[in-house]
């Protein structure tokens, strides 16, 4: 489906923000690399444990999220190409794709960085001196990441996802029967991403899940309280 212009220069700015956020972010959580907290000593030269991944929280946030912002991608073109669409809701329907995009990208390089297939990294090895003057020893170690995220398996279960059946139906609408179907599925939606975002902020202990899992705390929360205000506007017929 070929992809609709973008919102006009407001929304491209919010957007290069947001891009400008998470990749400082990104970068960090990239560059800092693993907790090495795990790291003890067990004897001179020696590591007890290896760094920890990410906890299962994050990985599985990111593990979910994804597919679940594509579809919030997919639902926002559909609705693009209905002709009688207004002009608040297509602006909405712009911003999400812009917005969600660039944190699709921002996940899959954050997943990319921490799955990457025997990653290592150099950490201080056990007993090594750290004084001024001195030099201190390192050691090698693989980082291990989670192999999946089982309840996560099937996408289609996911909090807020709409179902093939409601796509079609979607794409069959018109009118004021299409933005107001929208905009029911799109609360939904918001509010299942809601649900994913608040796990990881209470179980993560990632810097770039949290910092994603906030914005999207905020936006979508913000963007579900514009959706409800349209929803009376349209019953009202003052939609524009």
């Amino acid at each position: 489906m070929a992809r609709r212009p973008r919102l006009a220069a407001a929304a491209a700015v919010i957007a290069l923000s947001i891009a400008a956020l998470s990749a400082v972010v990104v970068g960090r959580a990239m560059i800092g690399g693993p907790d090495v907290s795990s790291v003890q000593a067990s004897g001179a030269g020696t590591v007890a444990s290896t760094p920890a991944f990410p906890a299962a929280a994050d990985y599985c946030y990111v593990d979910a999220m994804v597919p679940h912002h594509e579809q919030a991608l997919l639902l926002s073109e559909i609705i693009l190409e209905e002709p009688a669409v207004s002009d608040r809701l297509r602006a909405l329907a712009d911003f999400i794709i812009v917005d969600q995009e660039r944190e699709i990208t921002a996940m899959l390089a954050w997943r990319d960085a921490w799955v990457a297939a025997d990653r290592t990294i150099t950490v201080p090895a056990a007993g090594s001196g750290s004084h001024a003057g001195h030099g201190t020893s390192t050691t090698t170690v693989t980082v291990d990441a989670p192999t999946g995220c089982d309840s996560h398996a099937d996408h289609s279960a996911m909090k807020g996802m709409a179902t093939p059946e409601q796509l079609d139906e979607l794409r069959a609408a018109e009118g004021d029967a299409a933005q107001r179907l929208f905009l029911d599925l799109m609360i939904v939606h918001h509010e299942g991403a809601l649900e994913m975002a608040e796990l990881v902020v209470r179980e993560g202990d990632n810097l770039f899940t949290r910092a994603s899992a906030k914005h999207v705390m905020i936006e979508q929360d913000r963007e579900i309280t514009a959706m409800r205000s349209m929803l009376d506007d349209l019953s009202a017929g003052t939609l524009e």
